[in-house]
């Protein structure tokens, strides 16, 4: 029987996005499993009906967690996998190039043990173009070198952030803009203002280093935005100290308890990044130079977006009500309006999924080592471009082959889209996406009875600020989360619903 949320195929449309080909072995392995196709049908129509409708409700479902480039440069350094766990994240933030982050957003992984030597498994939202490998493997090299001692650290450091600044100017220049803002140029100026000039003749070194830091803010505001990318080398690293090495000072001097630090002082730290991540690729090439033999660049194929919408449907959301609380729906329907400030929520809804979804560089990794277990790497992690969003890392949390990645800003996509997958994986697939759409549905359940109208604050999506705690409380209750986000959660599967309930597809 049709589900009350289909429609005709031909009112879906695709858009295509950048793909590349993958190595040999997998062509060959790809062509004995069937090409891969969209999960899509009435379990996935409800499914997305089902997710915009909670992120309507709250779109954040918990606290974030800290990413491994928000650590000090120190923490767990003696770790070996750590290392290379960090170097993955770093990777991952070199490759993310527009400041449009949900097209170019990053995910990637190692393996080694190939033949051909070490392969980073790269996947980006709508692609990995060839000139990007190009300009990664111009990086690699560099490492290379250091890895076989041809070169010392420190005199090949300033020439990568030099290429690893060049590669992502877009997404530095756009941080850059938004401090030469009048407002914060304002800020700045007050602040320099308020610093006592007479204490900078004071004996404490680390007093007198941080008002220095704090002059140069100047400069930064002022850049002229025709600089030459060598120019900002300086101003990379200097913005590198104000979360390593002034983070105390900075939270006494621009906050208080009661507030947070300015927004704008976050563009500086994620402009540090950059030179954390530049620092973290030098040193496992120092620490481990066995991982660069022969490395090299192998991207994931982008899968095609997905236009979604419900079309002419009278009550979508009277309809989704009705299949997943015992409340009354009109009445549900009725609060909803006056959460949402509106005499018409089922417009709201329809509106809100009238979107197109795109399948995450995370789930496209996830999706490659489904279809090619083969090159399933030792190290289960991914490196990410920014923090996991809530439907990946629950997706993730729940697959087995629980690989990890270093954090989730827990705010929820309803423009979120499941990997296509060949016929030797679907009957998995609809299992895991089953699954999911069921924790979905009862987790938005409970927030009509218990959360209408509290939000939980929103937090940003990559890195930035001080670190955060790695416990939260969410929907189905409080524990603490592990570096590698590892979800220790699994569910029992009732085969025959499972079977009944994909049958539409």
């Amino acid at each position: 029987m049709d589900s009350p949320f289909a429609w005709p195929s031909n009112q879906i449309g695709l858009a295509v996005t950048s793909t590349e080909t993958a190595d040999t072995l997998t062509k060959s392995h790809a062509s004995l499993v069937g090409a891969p196709a969209n999960v899509l049908g009435a379990a996935h129509n409800r499914f997305v009906v089902v997710s915009t409708l909670l992120s309507l409700i709250d779109r954040v479902r918990g606290e974030p967690t800290t990413h491994s480039l928000d650590r000090h440069p120190h923490d767990d350094s003696w770790k070996h996998e750590q290392l290379q766990k960090k170097f993955l994240d770093s990777f991952a933030l070199i490759s993310s190039t527009s400041r449009v982050g949900r097209e170019t957003a990053a995910a990637v992984c190692l393996e080694q043990g190939h033949p051909s030597g070490t392969v980073l498994r790269l996947a980006r939202n709508l692609g990995v173009p060839s000139s990007l490998i190009i300009h990664l493997q111009e990086i690699l090299d560099d490492l290379t070198a250091v890895a076989l001692k041809e070169r010392r650290s420190k005199d090949v450091e300033t020439k990568i952030l030099l290429k690893v600044i060049n590669l992502t100017q877009d997404k530095i220049w756009s941080l850059l803009e938004q401090l030469s803002d009048e407002d914060v140029r304002a800020a700045v100026e007050r602040s320099i203002s308020e610093m006592d000039e007479d204490d900078l003749e004071s004996g404490d070194a680390e007093e007198i280093g941080f008002r220095q830091w704090v002059l140069k803010l100047r400069l930064l505001t002022t850049l002229d935005p025709k600089s030459d990318p060598s120019q900002l080398i300086m101003h990379i690293k200097w913005a590198s100290k104000a979360r390593w090495t002034y983070s105390e000072q900075l939270e006494s001097f621009f906050g208080t308890e009661k507030e947070e630090l300015p927004e704008w002082l976050q563009h500086i730290y994620k402009l540090g990044r950059y030179y954390v991540a530049t620092k973290a690729m030098l040193k496992l090439a120092s620490k481990q130079p066995d991982v660069f033999t022969s490395i090299h660049v192998e991207p994931v194929e982008a899968p095609e977006q997905v236009k979604f919408t419900l079309g002419n449907q009278r009550d979508p959301l009277l309809t989704v009500l009705k299949k997943i609380t015992t409340a009354d729906p009109v009445e549900l329907r009725d609060k909803l309006g006056q959460t949402w400030f509106t005499a018409d929520p089922e417009k709201k809804l329809r509106q809100a999924c009238h979107m197109t979804l795109t399948v995450h560089a995370e789930m496209q990794l996830l999706s490659f080592y489904d279809h090619h277990p083969h090159l399933t790497p030792r190290l289960l992690f991914m490196g990410t471009s920014k923090k996991a969003c809530y439907l990946c890392h629950e997706f993730i949390s729940r697959h087995p082959l629980t690989i990890g990645v270093s954090a989730s800003h827990q705010k929820l996509y309803p423009t979120w889209l499941p990997a296509p997958c060949s016929s030797a994986v679907r009957k998995k697939h609809k299992a895991l996406l089953w699954e999911f759409s069921r924790h979905l549905e009862q987790t938005t359940a409970r927030d009509l009875e218990t959360r209408l109208g509290i939000r939980r604050p929103i937090s940003k999506d990559s890195t930035a600020g001080p670190s955060l705690t790695t416990s939260w409380t969410d929907s189905i209750g409080s524990w603490t989360q592990e570096l590698s986000l590892r979800g220790p959660r699994r569910f029992s599967v009732d085969t025959a619903e499972v079977s009944e309930r994909c049958s539409t597809d």
